[in-house]
């Protein structure tokens, strides 16, 4: 999804995990506007069943924003 992102020029797209703060970051622009960002704190820490879950809500809700661009640009 990062790739996808990198291709689409007013995307821009970074993900952290910051081992020091123990976050694990996401972020998606278009421009200098935020759509989404999401972290998850005490990454290490987490249940492994509940991180899963969140990892798995990340990653669809960026497949939602690329269809959803994808939709746009196929209608323009």
């Amino acid at each position: 999804m990062s790739y996808w992102f990198l291709l689409e020029s007013n995307y821009k797209s970074s993900v952290i995990l910051d081992a020091e703060k123990d976050t694990y970051f996401v972020t998606i622009k278009k421009g200098s506007k935020p759509l989404y960002t999401h972290i998850i704190n005490h990454f290490s820490k987490k249940n492994k069943n509940f991180l899963k879950f969140e990892l798995i809500a990340v990653v669809n809700s960026l497949l939602h924003i690329k269809e959803t661009v994808t939709q746009r640009q196929m209608s323009a």
